[in-house]
């Protein structure tokens, strides 16, 4: 079809509305290329093509300059002298996106200028766009959090690898990559997913990549298992700063006797009192046999205690102004005494309280939303210091030289403990925030000569020095009194 620039104007309005509406004007692709290529009469000079951005593996985006007085932009693919007319922009646009590309091909193309006269410019500036490979299988999939498996986490996270930037990273539970718990645009060669939400069970988790095209699902995996913790129990995070590396399960409410002499975590009865700490030890150890299980279930640590005390100070709702750090931490059950800078942080109970129906302020949320009640108040509780490890002595007598270098007699500051060793460092004994004391409700330290047993928490009548970090180290493994009780936890 012969073009006659003095037709240019319906030539070109047919030309766009063939661009717009896929409609056919007469005017074929070679005709276009045709008319570009004979009429380069235009005065007005233009480089072409300066770059190609945005390559996947099947789309690019052509970048050029737009120049004063251009009135619209052509694109050509080029095979060898011929052109194939592509489509059209409107000046000033100076950017044109090719989809729907071939995956590892090579193509050639043009760009050509029309001034506003229907004169083209004459440049053969060709540039050969390469497309990516479709993408291929991931190569790895590692899990990063939580750090092993079984955990408790329901939205464990991975690091998916032998990834192309742009792709789209998608992450399932199945080998045939059906069902889909997660994804992410990948901006490297690796990539981090985090799970959606997870029931509770053993998953085999495998990912596919998808530029326009989807890769097939990679034989790579990882498993985890999520656990669950006993009833009655609650979930708790690791705290490797307190020598709790891992995540473990503990009792939500005080040990209760279920009447055969086993104990139970359940809202209803009174705590299991008067035991001691090597008694309390064997109730949880006896637990293991009833449950089926070997060395799951055992008293609490102190180091395990710790983990849930720093937790619970730095979650906003534990404290009364709403704000971690902010008043004082909630106490519950520890009498009428109260010397915290936040208000009414504990209450005045029964002597120990029980049941159903509790005030509020006996319980604390962790970080990860479960709630822990009377960690601090209602009955001491014996820990069992550490993880195959004791008590040291100085710590227990707590001869310490700010103290006159005799035994505490009676309860002190944490800002005023200064002897730590190796078994008794800071970190077990102190909050998170070292400068915190009973003005922000966490309790108070005592030690005494009688055997260090480690009673945490606080009683119904300990007042300011209840909190979830008092400490009273006064009492031996074999003392048994009404106001110390216990608490078990689950290891998976």
């Amino acid at each position: 079809m012969a073009i006659d620039k003095g037709c240019f104007s319906i030539f070109n309005f047919l030309l766009l509305l063939t661009i717009l509406s896929g409609c056919d004007t007469g005017a074929e692709s070679g005709d276009i290329a045709k008319f570009f290529d004979s009429n380069p009469d235009s005065t007005i000079s233009f480089d072409g093509i300066d770059s190609i951005t945005a390559v996947t593996d099947s789309t690019a985006t052509i970048n050029w300059t737009h120049v004063s007085g251009a009135s619209s932009y052509s694109i050509f693919s080029v095979s060898g002298s011929d052109l194939t007319f592509i489509g059209q922009t409107l000046a000033p646009t100076a950017t044109y996106s090719l989809i729907g590309l071939t995956p590892s091909t090579s193509k050639t193309y043009r760009v050509r200028m029309m001034d506003s006269a229907g004169d083209n410019d004459g440049n053969t500036n060709d540039v050969v766009i390469t497309l990516n490979a479709a993408p291929s299988a991931p190569t790895g999939i590692t899990m990063t959090a939580p750090a092993a498996s079984p955990g408790f986490y329901d939205t464990p996270t991975f690091s998916i690898a032998g990834l192309k930037s742009g792709n789209t990273i998608k992450l399932y539970t199945d080998a045939s990559c059906t069902s889909e718990v997660g994804s992410v645009v990948s901006s490297g060669t690796t990539a981090s997913i985090t799970s959606s939400s997870l029931a509770d069970g053993t998953f085999n988790f495998y990912a596919t990549a998808t530029g326009i095209n989807t890769s097939e699902c990679s034989t790579s995996t990882t498993s985890y298992i999520k656990n669950t913790c006993p009833p009655g129990y609650i979930s708790v995070p690791s705290r490797a700063a307190v020598n709790a590396p891992n995540n473990f399960c503990v009792m939500k409410y005080e040990a209760k006797n279920d009447g055969s002499g086993n104990a139970v975590s359940t809202d209803t009865g009174s705590p299991w009192v008067s035991i001691s700490q090597i008694s309390a030890k064997t109730q949880c150890n006896d637990l293991n046999a009833l449950n089926g299980v070997t060395s799951k279930y055992d008293l609490i640590s102190n180091p395990e205690w710790m983990a849930i005390a720093r937790n619970v100070e730095n979650v906003p709702s534990n404290w009364t102004n709403g704000g971690a750090g902010d008043g004082c931490l909630r106490r519950g059950n520890v009498g009428g005494t109260n010397t915290c800078t936040g208000g009414d942080s504990g209450y005045d109970g029964n002597d120990p309280e029980s049941g159903t129906g509790r005030n509020a302020l006996a319980s604390l949320t962790l970080d990860n939303g479960e709630v822990i009640w009377d960690l601090s108040g209602n009955v001491f509780e014996f820990t069992d210091w550490t993880l195959g490890g004791s008590l040291s002595t100085d710590m227990a007598q707590a001869n310490k030289p700010s103290q006159g270098g005799t035994a505490v007699a009676d309860w002190i500051e944490f800002t005023a403990v200064d002897t730590f060793s190796v078994l008794s460092p800071a970190e077990s004994i102190l909050p998170d925030n070292p400068s915190f004391n009973t003005a922000e409700g966490m309790g108070s330290y005592k030690a005494g000569t009688g055997g260090g047993a480690g009673l945490r928490g606080g009683a119904w009548y300990n007042g300011s020095s209840a909190g979830a970090f008092a400490l009273l180290l006064g009492n031996s493994s074999m003392d048994s009194y009404t106001s110390i009780g216990f608490r078990c936890v689950y290891r998976p």
